[in-house]
């Protein structure tokens, strides 16, 4: 099947809905929710330069349904954040999702790239258990600067939810 074949495949470009496609990716709230998570991230210092690193090398979130990982695509360079369609806003668990993506994205900007697995097992998990470390940093670093915010206990809340709370009370 060809990439112009519209009768297989996505059938166009990545959420979109056109023929061939019965299934539409994009989030009917994407821009809500991302909006929303931006807002809270633009209260701290780490959330804004996180913002600033992607807005200036043009690193696009989407918003995609479904209810498993969302994370950053260093291939496709895009941040993707997957949401329940029933999600109108961001939640402090989708936020901080948001947060570790962005990190991610700016590791592979400075360099703190995953290694091949292929060559050497233990230095891929190795590096792979500091860059989530590094990530999951980063999100309890925006946690504590918005101690005093409006939307810290929902925060808590989704560090509990993802299973982050211990790291933050270390």
């Amino acid at each position: 099947m060809s990439d112009n074949d519209q009768t297989g495949g996505l059938g166009g470009t990545f959420g979109s809905k056109t023929k061939g496609s019965q299934i539409a990716y994009g989030h009917p709230h994407a821009e809500e929710i991302i909006n929303s998570a931006k807002k809270i991230l633009k209260q701290s210092e780490t959330g804004t330069l996180l913002l600033k690193v992607s807005d200036v090398h043009k690193i696009p979130i989407n918003v995609i349904k479904g209810l498993g990982e969302s994370g950053f695509s260093p291939q496709a360079r895009i941040v993707y954040l997957q949401a329940s369609g029933k999600t109108e806003t961001a939640d402090g668990a989708l936020t901080l999702k948001l947060i570790k993506a962005l990190r991610d994205a700016d590791q592979e900007l400075i360099g703190f790239t995953a290694p091949d697995p292929t060559k050497d097992l233990m230095e891929y998990a190795a590096v792979m258990h500091a860059k989530a470390l590094d990530s999951i940093i980063y999100v309890c670093k925006v946690v504590k600067e918005l101690t005093n915010s409006s939307v810290y206990k929902d925060l808590l809340d989704g560090l509990a939810e993802l299973g982050h709370d211990a790291v933050y009370k270390a």
